[in-house]
């Protein structure tokens, strides 16, 4: 196309009119030809003439037509599972995002050129409950393609971002039956506990011939749950005691949390001194209740590998010691008078040392601990979160670790809407669990394992500093994050600061903007998008008259004019209907489409089929 080249299809479709004209002008000769003897040469000579005229400017007429027509409302895309993996056969080293196409200059061009006008006087108005503006994607004169994200970018991780309704869930809906069906790890945390997502995600594992992969867990449902517990994996016991500090939201500042922290490590040491996991039931017991009977067990396990006759020296301290407190107080005074002088053990220090500690100031220092690990053991909770092996208890216990080395699917319902303040707490510790088993993958290396796929809905919900290490450092150990909010300032109302929020937003490579309607989170996704140039018709009218009235001068003139613009219009995010999105994928590319709303398979044994050809070409 021509840099001088300008092009207005909003204006009325004057080709049509003029091909019209030409036609009626055809009709009247041949009528006048009938009802003549005029010669036929002429007849034949004009005809040809007003007939190519006419030809000449239908294509531009249709053209025109066409570009109003694109304005329509048109139904949402709906997609069967079996759809989806033909489409995946189809291109084995990408995931499908939906149907759409490259928005370039000549669609920022047309928004331009339009937004001028009164787009309700060009297009019929949408069906009721139809919501937001049809015609941003009938824009462009492309057709539909699938637009597809490759593989090996997907450890770059993705950020999507949409305001309630507007399809991120559906869009998980895609892209977790696609790691499935490529028998991949799969790990949702979904606040919400959308049923849907999670019918589609174990249909997907019914899909691959793998059932038994699909793994739930969800607060409201325990009898259906699986046991799991978010302590189970961890480098350095001193992990295990950050993970949970962080869940504290205590007022009195740093000082009470470090506190915590530090009663929380003593715990675990002693915890594993005595070959005890140590899970949130345990540590609540062991803070709640009193030390006493760990600092026995503790000195006893460890006092029997440094003193052969361990059991007749402690009955001399135990004679005249009828309590637990009495008994552990002997304990204390045994190890400080038996053991220290030959090997002490520092670990065991610290607890005995906290066990000394002043009973009231350390009630005090951990009250604002003992809150979160009561609301995330009462009940239920504690079967769930901290399980044990218990014969009568057929439920299956898993971990995130395990998880991962079997690829199976997890899918955790938080049920925040009933308890937000659990639903979070246990988002949190359960991310903080899956960044130690990513630490260890980066350290360890992958072996035969391969990609893991985490998908955190409403993330805002369970943000901490464990999710930005998993961004920041995910890619080495293999895991790609998909993390969906609904705008910027709910990662900077969690995190605390603006700072911290943009830890999260730029260690995601790729946006997926739905419709957003926070003004700054539009400002965010368009400083992501590099401006464009557009041209206009500047159009100048002017007079004058000197000295002499008898001298009098108009002038009327048109320029074209260039002027920098967005690519993508800000405000337009807030009129994407629902199920369309605007992506920026890593390196720049900018595409516009649509999300298509997975449904079953019309054939389900037939789709068995084709998706065991996924398996076994990976």
């Amino acid at each position: 196309m021509s840099e001088w080249s300008y092009e207005m299809p909003w204006r009325p479709n004057f080709e049509a009119y003029e091909a019209a004209s030409w036609c009626i002008g055809m009709l009247a000769s041949s009528a006048v030809h009938i009802a003549t003897d005029l010669p036929s040469t002429p007849f034949y000579l004009s005809l040809a003439v007003m007939a190519g005229f006419a030809l000449r400017r239908v294509p531009k007429a249709i053209h025109l037509y066409r570009v109003k027509q694109g304005l329509v409302a048109k139904d949402a895309i709906l997609m069967g599972q079996d759809e989806l993996i033909e489409r995946m056969l189809a291109d084995r080293d990408a995931f499908f995002l939906g149907e759409g196409f490259e928005w370039r200059q000549t669609e920022a061009q047309q928004i331009f050129e339009l937004m001028k006008r009164d787009v309700s006087k060009l297009m019929p108005k949408p069906k009721e409950g139809f919501m937001g503006a049809p015609w941003i994607h009938g824009i462009s004169m492309q057709p539909d393609k699938p637009i597809k994200l490759p593989r090996k970018l997907t450890s770059l991780h993705t950020l999507i971002v949409g305001t309630t309704g507007s399809g991120k869930t559906r869009l998980f809906d895609i892209l977790i039956s696609q790691a499935i069906l490529r028998n991949e790890a799969v790990i949702i945390l979904d606040p919400k506990g959308d049923k849907e997502l999670a019918e589609n995600a174990k249909r997907a594992c019914a899909l691959a011939g793998q059932p038994g992969r699909f793994k739930y867990f969800h607060p409201a449902f325990p009898n259906e749950s699986v046991r799991i517990s978010p302590t189970k994996n961890f480098g350095r016991p001193t992990e295990v005691a950050s993970r949970i500090a962080a869940l504290m939201k205590s007022e009195g500042g740093d000082p009470f949390q470090a506190f915590a922290q530090m009663a929380l490590n003593n715990v675990i040491q002693g915890l594993l001194l005595c070959g005890i996991q140590p899970t949130l039931v345990e540590l609540r017991r062991c803070l709640e209740g009193g030390l006493a009977p760990l600092v026995i067990k503790a000195i006893r396990v460890y006092g029997q590998s440094v003193l052969p006759d361990f059991e007749s020296i402690a009955g001399t301290y135990l004679r005249k010691a009828p309590t637990d407190e009495m008994r552990a107080q002997q304990m204390l005074k045994m190890y400080r008078t038996e053991i220290f002088p030959i090997k002490p053990n520092s670990d065991l220090e610290g607890m005995l040392s906290m066990f000394e500690h002043d009973k009231a100031h350390f009630g005090k220092m951990i009250a604002s601990l003992l809150p979160v690990l009561n609301m995330l053991t009462s009940g239920h909770m504690g079967e769930l979160l901290s399980p044990t092996d218990d014969p009568e208890d057929g439920r299956e216990i898993t971990d995130s670790g395990k998880i991962i080395r079997m690829g199976d699917v997890l899918y955790m319902g938080l049920d925040s809407l009933s308890d937000s303040m659990v639903g979070s707490s246990i988002g949190s510790v359960f991310l903080a669990d899956l960044a130690a088993v990513a630490g260890e993958r980066y350290n360890f290396g992958l072996g035969d394992a391969g990609a893991v796929n985490i998908f955190v809905d409403e993330a805002a919900e369970t943000v901490n500093d464990q999710l930005v290490q998993l961004l920041n450092k995910g890619r080495g150990a293999g895991m790609n994050l998909f993390v969906a909010t609904q705008t910027i300032a709910d990662f900077e109302a969690r995190m605390g600061s603006p700072a911290k929020a943009r830890q999260v937003l730029g260690n995601t490579n790729h946006t997926i903007a739905l419709r957003i309607t926070d003004p700054d989170t539009q400002k965010f996704i368009a400083e992501k998008i590099p401006p464009t140039y557009f041209k206009y018709v500047m159009r100048t009218q002017g007079n004058s008259t000197k000295d002499d009235p008898h001298m009098h001068s108009l002038n009327v003139g048109e320029r074209l004019m260039d002027e920098e613009g967005e690519l993508f219009p800000a405000q337009l995010l807030g009129s994407l209907p629902n199920l369309e999105f605007l992506a920026i994928l890593a390196g720049g590319q900018v595409v516009k489409g649509k999300i298509p709303v997975l449904t079953q398979p019309d054939d389900f044994d037939a789709a068995v089929v084709q998706a065991a050809k996924l398996r076994e070409a990976a």
